[in-house]
């Protein structure tokens, strides 16, 4: 029987990343990780998360704001302001980095799936909830006050 020859992808040639299995210490984890993160992002994007920290993406039902430190904002398209947030995890323990790749990748190719599997929190009302807050206090303790009243009044 002659071997056949093994089907070579892209990513064989790539020296950019390696997919090695072996035990790591997290450091390196994390820099395979970023390595890949730059590998993924075109070059714009890869620059304003370097200068800003932050990587936004227009995606068709909503634009993005990525960061490594926090939940993903959701932000309408139009306005720009924030409508929900986003809680994207893994399955496994891995670096943030790999979170930004999955969240990039999903979010550019497989839109409705992102939000079928990240944990969306939606932000209630126009971003002045501490005011319905304070006048429902206000509210309740007038409400409190008369009841008190007609019961002095009552006795």
């Amino acid at each position: 029987m002659v071997a056949q020859p093994q089907q070579r992808s892209a990513l064989d040639d790539s020296h950019a990343f390696a997919f090695e299995s072996r035990t790591d210490d997290y450091e390196p984890s994390k820099e395979r990780a970023r390595q890949l993160l730059q590998y993924v992002l075109p070059k714009n994007s890869w620059l304003e998360l370097e200068t800003t920290g932050i990587l936004s993406i227009r995606g068709i039902r909503a634009s993005y704001v990525i960061s490594p430190d926090s939940q993903t904002e959701i932000r309408d398209p139009e306005s720009g302001r924030r409508t929900a947030y986003a809680c994207l995890q893994l399955s496994i323990p891995a670096p943030t980095y790999d979170r930004l790749v999955a969240e990039y990748l999903l979010i550019k190719n497989a839109e409705d799936e992102y939000w079928k599997t990240a944990n969306i929190f939606r932000r209630s009302g126009n971003g002045n909830d501490y005011q319905a807050y304070l006048y429902f206090c206000l509210g309740a303790f007038g409400l409190a006050l008369f009841v008190k009243l007609l019961l002095d009044v009552i006795a």
